[in-house]
């Protein structure tokens, strides 16, 4: 089957219209409220960290050994280091848009993304 010219066009313009409404939805709905990054160590709440532009915290849990190094930075937050031996919250990279969340089975810690404010819509039902 050979695609024609007109065939191509419908396909770009679908592709751009389902580009531009993932954007869309990403920058409307992605920034309801104020960012707020909550870190857990064994179940108990350790720190809120509220993201913002130009703010730089870097917090070390554990000591030598069981040990996680998070890293707020311009308004997101990863793990930078850690002994954890598969280091998949390391590989996490960073996390800014709530409900994203870094989790360190071996270390029981987990770094939460939320928003002071509710989102009113539902992504799934849209």
């Amino acid at each position: 089957m050979r695609l024609t010219r007109a065939d191509k066009w419908l396909i770009g313009i679908l592709l751009a219209a389902a580009a531009g409404g993932i954007g869309l939805n990403l920058a409307l709905l992605s920034t309801t409220g104020a960012q707020e990054a909550r870190v857990y160590r064994e179940g108990k709440l350790v720190r809120s960290i509220r993201l913002r532009a130009g703010y730089h915290e870097e917090l070390r849990l554990g000591g030598a050994e069981r040990y996680n190094l998070v890293v707020a930075d311009n308004g997101r937050v990863k793990i930078a280091a850690a002994d954890c031996p598969d280091q998949l919250c390391v590989r996490t990279g960073w996390v800014s848009v709530a409900p994203q969340q870094i989790v360190c089975l071996p270390n029981r810690v987990v770094v939460k993304i939320v928003s002071t404010e509710p989102p009113d819509v539902d992504d799934i039902t849209k």
